[in-house]
């Protein structure tokens, strides 16, 4: 099941709708483009390789980049955040996602502030 359409971003108190430009293969993008940014956002999920014990772990990604364009005066700037999580395949998916939430309940202004200035 995909994501919802548009996929929406909150940038600075403005609403950002990207619209999907392509899925299969575990994977959907999205994008809006205006003239001085651009906004892009990716989600993918993957099996990995099983690992030497037999078990094989899946990997969920979801990533988003903001692209300042260029301008005369001013070089590119690009901005990307994500998130990357992974379990094992057949891993009780209601605990794990526990963690996931746990870790995700972290990401406040000001935690993400303190990571910003090298905090740990």
């Amino acid at each position: 099941m995909a994501f919802t359409e548009p996929f929406t971003l909150g940038i600075g108190g403005s609403t950002k709708n990207l619209v999907r430009i392509d899925s299969g293969r575990g994977a959907s993008e999205y994008l809006l483009t205006e003239a001085h940014q651009e906004f892009r956002a990716v989600i993918r999920s993957q099996e990995l390789k099983v690992e030497s014990d037999g078990r094989k772990r899946i990997r969920h990604n979801l990533s988003a980049r903001w692209t300042v364009f260029a301008t005369s005066t001013v070089p590119q700037l690009v901005r990307i955040a994500s998130v990357t999580f992974e379990h094992y395949f057949g891993d009780d998916v209601t605990v794990y996602d526990d963690l996931v939430l746990a870790v995700a309940d972290q990401m406040s202004s000001g935690n993400i502030a303190k990571l910003n200035n090298f905090e740990s």
